[in-house]
């Protein structure tokens, strides 16, 4: 078990992080972030998943020895319902018709994009990289568009106990960098190992959920917007 964590540390980030979304669960439980814990719940069991299956052949989805391991298949379907999630939220949250259209569109493209490459590259046994790529680059659009129909409003000196800014502030961090991470780890896999970016990576989502923690604890119910 204490090999486990040690391996898999950044899983007991995402076990705190739930814990206390649903410990402060009254200060945000009208607004639309009511279903984040079941985000987070999901991306927890999924790493669990993800982890049994490659390293547990009782828990492997191919009888093929060569797929043995893959797990491609549970992340994808993950990325799909996380991205919607937060397209969906963004969407919901932006005042502006022009900034709701460019979500609207911006994640129409990526949806297309995933469609495209399930023809090129089968979803079952290998990541949908590229796609992937997109998504988040159209994220981090949602977000800027997010943050700067904020400005407009001026309401940035209450953001401090705005939940949903404390979780853009978190998935801006993170997702400035994982599409250039990510990618090299598929294209370049070893100067993806020589720079050590899987440390990179799990110390981004260390602090991509430490910030989630952060706007949770500190958060007030009629800052949120």
């Amino acid at each position: 078990m204490i090999d486990f964590l040690k391996q898999e540390y950044f899983l007991i980030i995402y076990g705190l992080t739930l814990i206390i979304s649903l410990a402060t669960y009254r200060k945000y439980f009208d607004t639309a972030l009511k279903y984040f814990p079941l985000l987070i719940a999901y991306t927890f069991f999924n790493e669990l998943l993800g982890y049994f299956i490659k390293y547990d052949d009782n828990f492997a989805f191919f009888s093929d020895e060569e797929y043995i391991i893959s797990n491609d298949v549970i992340y994808t379907i993950y990325e799909l319902v996380f991205f919607s999630f937060f397209y969906v939220l963004y969407w919901r949250l932006v005042a502006s018709k022009k900034f709701k259209k460019w979500i609207y569109w911006s994640s129409l493209l990526v949806a297309l994009s995933y469609i495209i490459s399930s023809f090129f590259q089968n979803p079952l046994f290998v990541s949908l990289y590229y796609s992937t790529a997109l998504a988040s680059w159209v994220l981090l659009f949602h977000i800027i568009l997010y943050l700067y129909d904020l400005k407009e409003k001026l309401r940035w000196k209450m953001q401090k106990h705005n939940l949903m800014f404390w979780i853009t502030v978190g998935l801006g961090t993170f997702y400035f960098f994982f599409p250039i991470i990510y990618l090299i780890g598929f294209r370049h896999f070893e100067l993806y190992q020589q720079l050590e970016l899987r440390i990179i990576l799990r110390i981004l989502i260390v602090l991509m959920y430490t910030l989630f923690i952060i706007g949770f604890i500190i958060c007030r119910r009629r800052a949120f917007r």
